[in-house]
């Protein structure tokens, strides 16, 4: 149990946790300047203005990704903002961009949407979002970890706040463990270690098991062996880095995983196979990310169990994808001075209080016992331990072609289809296709 010990400890030490970029946390230019994204002039008010008197008779609707959070925030700002209207639709965060560029021209659209991080440069290439001004700029500064802000500037403005974070990481069952004289692991030699003796492919028995066929889980092997994607701060459109030797690292490092510890095809690690069968309590070990312990809750797992980093590899701290999850102001809406004060409301420790409250997620908060509930909250300070050993996902236009290249080469090596030479040049050459049919 030493790591759990050693979680516990630091946690309890240290809840104040420093989100850095690519030298220790989660980074993503700050929604980097491309071809494709324009330099939008910044040209807010110098105030902005949070006096809940001076508004009145706005119509103010938001887009919110959860009903029970919508509901509370609108009878919150109501209370604040008692001459104002305030109401939300339940749209969810990955629809809000597509439906404010339909309906926005229009006056159709919400004044206040959520949406993940990685939108945030088409929204900016379309001229979505309103830019903030300098007074929320600042108010971010030491309060949000550093890499979250960066995802929402742009040419030295802001447009967005990061309410909410996550990130993949190991879930373990305890009871299992303990059950058969296992520690939670601290590095993959472990985990081979533990396969030899609980592995049962006969049964189906495993000691760990996630979706080993996609390349957002898989970020973590790579990295470990030194990718770097898109570069040292993941904005160089040019450094997409499938040549890298980490990677080649990587995909042989997963291919030997597939061989001594999880000889399942691709295709059968899925979201029953692998959450399903962690809340059934059939496996030990999972690598999934917080959307499952709302769901571990629910269904009542009846064994104790809790999250922590991913293990290390060859003695290297492996790195994920870092999601942030932003609230940000249509550029479309009428009232940009209520908008700007609403999203205020949303980052303060009453706003994110709301959010965890109704949502159970982790604030996007460099000091998390800011929130109440989240100090006791394991789950939740294992998913922030990982944070630690993140950075976020690209927001530059090639990253989609990314995901339309790494897939295929991870898939391709785990099913034994292509070796990870072979895989690699075909990821290289799906990459710059794209690019140079992007390019037209």
């Amino acid at each position: 149990m030493k790591k759990l010990f050693a979680l516990g400890m630091m946690l309890l030490l240290s809840l104040t946790f420093l989100v850095a970029c690519r030298n220790d946390e989660p980074t993503e230019p700050a929604v980097p300047p491309t071809e494709e994204t324009p330099a939008t002039e910044v040209d807010p008010p110098e105030d902005d203005p949070t006096d809940e008197t001076a508004f009145g008779g706005e119509d103010f609707t938001l887009w919110i990704d959860n009903e029970a959070y919508g509901e509370e925030l609108v009878a919150v700002l109501s209370d604040r903002f008692p001459d104002s209207n305030f109401s939300f639709e339940q749209v969810g965060g990955t629809d809000t961009l597509d439906r404010l560029r339909r309906d926005g021209p229009a006056a159709l659209g919400a004044d206040i949407l959520l949406f993940p991080h990685d939108q945030i440069g088409g929204a900016l290439n379309d001229n979505l979002l309103l830019p903030l001004g300098p007074n929320i700029g600042a108010a971010m500064q030491g309060r949000i970890p550093e890499a979250g802000v960066r995802t929402v500037s742009h040419n030295g403005g802001y447009f967005g706040v990061p309410l909410r974070m996550e990130s993949v990481a190991l879930f373990y069952n305890l009871d299992l463990l303990e059950e058969n004289g296992f520690d939670v692991p601290e590095s993959w030699e472990e985990i081979i270690e533990m396969a030899e003796e609980f592995n049962n492919p006969a049964t189906m028995d495993f000691i760990i098991r996630w979706m080993a066929g996609d390349a957002f889980f898989n970020q973590f092997a790579l990295t470990a062996f030194g990718f770097e994607l898109f570069g040292p701060n993941q904005d160089d459109p040019n450094a997409v880095g499938f040549e890298h030797p980490g990677v080649l690292q990587g995909l042989e490092f997963l291919a030997t995983i597939r061989d001594e510890v999880l000889p399942v095809p691709a295709d059968d690690l899925n979201w029953d196979t692998v959450h399903g069968a962690f809340v059934a309590g059939e496996v030990p070990l999972v690598i999934t990310g917080p959307w499952s312990i709302p769901y571990i809750l629910r269904d009542g797992a009846g064994f104790e169990w809790g999250v922590t980093t991913i293990p290390m590899i060859d003695g290297n701290v492996p790195r994920t994808f870092a999601g942030y999850h932003v609230a940000a102001a249509s550029a479309f809406t009428d009232y940009s001075d209520l908008a700007r004060a609403v999203l205020e409301f949303m980052m303060s420790d009453e706003g994110l209080q709301i959010m965890h409250n109704t949502v159970g997620v982790l604030p996007a908060l460099n000091d998390v016992s800011l929130i109440d509930g989240v100090v006791g909250n394991q789950p939740l300070l294992g998913i922030a331990a990982q944070m630690t050993f993140s950075d976020p996902m690209p927001s530059i236009r090639e990253m989609n072609h990314f995901w339309g290249s790494a897939p295929g080469m991870h898939s391709a090596v785990w099913d034994g289809l292509l070796s990870p030479d072979a895989a690699v040049e075909q990821a290289i050459e799906d990459f710059e296709a794209a690019r140079a049919l992007a390019d037209q």
